[in-house]
């Protein structure tokens, strides 16, 4: 703890000494003289340093930014992006529980949210950023350095708060502003997977699950649609099936609940091979019409989290250096339906319907990132 030393002066006085031991600096010293201070503000401005070091594990830097706190009146960065994310009326109620889950995670217990918004500065917010790392819950190792494309949704999420503060006259400017771009962290380089690479990773992963995997091959779903299927969305005529898709699982609060698909056009039908036609018609007659038809062996939903943790994440320490060169998302069998069905011929607005993109350009833009094929065909065209 730190200590006190006062000594009267001869000319009339006190000084009052504060001595600690910080933990990065070693032994250090400030001195209040009633000279500089008038008698009783000396000795209260000491007992207040020795205060904030006390409850600080003498550190002074963390006593600093203590009383700075104390002192400012205005509301702390948490606060302001709380603020923010109540008086959203746009988004879904599953976009904006995502935005809560990243304040939570992310924000709220971080220095920088503790930290009232007019003592805020550019530095901070970029050190803010800098130590991002993954939360429990997560589909990746906790505490691992957080991807660049999530950090630039948390960044967003701030940047907007700020701006919102500014626009409620709590905040002059937006130190957010324009440090996205901090994080040098290269984007992670999308992974292909071929048709081979599908059918693959259906006979590799555990039996129960194989046919899910070759129902995102073989529609495209997103993993949030996929799971929340009825066997009612499920209509078998002639020997092919016709997937209803007009329902998705939402994040609210920690849990989740289904709601409506991502967008408008996720309302969509799609059609299945006959293959796959013929593999639903045997699984779906176990099912009651209401019930989910892809779940745990338990009978539970196939919740993401715990599905990456406990099937995809093993089955990906299986095949990452041998079958695979490198670990997809499951996201990307989504991709590679994509891009399969273009390389196909497959006219680029019949693919966007049955993904369900609000926009063409989003459906072009998965093709030009994943299309290795087409790329070696067009290499090939100049021999």
């Amino acid at each position: 703890m730190a200590s006190i030393r006062t000594r009267e002066l001869a000319k009339g006085g006190a000084s009052h000494t504060v001595t600690w031991r910080d933990p990065e600096t070693g032994l250090k010293s400030r001195t209040f003289g009633d000279k500089d201070y008038g008698p009783g503000e000396a000795k209260a401005k000491a007992q207040e340093l020795k205060d904030f070091l006390d409850a600080n594990g003498n550190s002074f830097k963390l006593a600093a930014t203590a009383k700075i706190r104390k002192d400012s009146t205005k509301p702390t960065v948490y606060e302001v992006v709380v603020r923010h994310i109540d008086l959203l009326r746009k988004p879904q109620p599953g976009t904006i529980a995502k935005y809560r889950n990243m304040a939570a995670a992310h924000i709220a217990d971080s220095e920088l949210g503790k930290t009232p918004v007019d003592k805020v500065n550019k530095a901070m917010v970029i050190d803010w950023l800098d130590q991002l790392v993954v939360q429990s819950r997560a589909n990746q190792p906790t505490g691992q350095r957080l991807g660049r494309k999530t950090k630039g949704n948390v960044h967003a999420v701030l940047s907007a708060a700020f701006a919102t503060a500014i626009d409620e006259e709590v905040m002059h400017r937006n130190p957010a502003k324009g440090v996205a771009e901090a994080d040098l962290n290269e984007a992670r380089e999308p992974v292909y997977l071929s048709p081979e690479d599908l059918v693959m990773l259906a006979d590799r992963i555990e039996p129960h699950y194989q046919l899910f995997i070759r129902f995102l091959g073989g529609t495209g779903l997103r993993y949030s649609e996929a799971t929340a299927l009825r066997r009612r969305d499920i209509t078998i005529r002639e020997g092919r099936a016709s997937v209803r898709v007009s329902r998705a699982w939402k994040s609210v609060g920690k849990g989740e609940e289904i709601g409506p698909p991502k967008s408008k056009k996720g309302n969509r039908t799609v059609t299945c091979n006959a293959a796959l036609s013929a593999a639903l018609a045997e699984h779906l007659p176990a099912f009651g019409l209401d019930d989910l038809i892809f779940q745990f062996p338990d009978g539970m939903y196939l919740r993401n989290s715990k599905f990456h943790k406990e099937v995809w994440q093993p089955l990906m320490g299986q095949l990452v250096g041998k079958e695979l060169d490198r670990k997809p998302w499951i996201h990307e069998i989504r991709h590679a339906h994509c891009t399969h069905l273009l390389d196909a011929n497959v006219p680029v607005h019949v693919v966007q319907a049955r993904l369900g993109h609000e926009d063409p350009q989003t459906t072009l833009r998965v093709y030009a990132r994943m299309s290795a094929p087409s790329d070696a065909a067009a290499a090939d065209a100049l021999g």
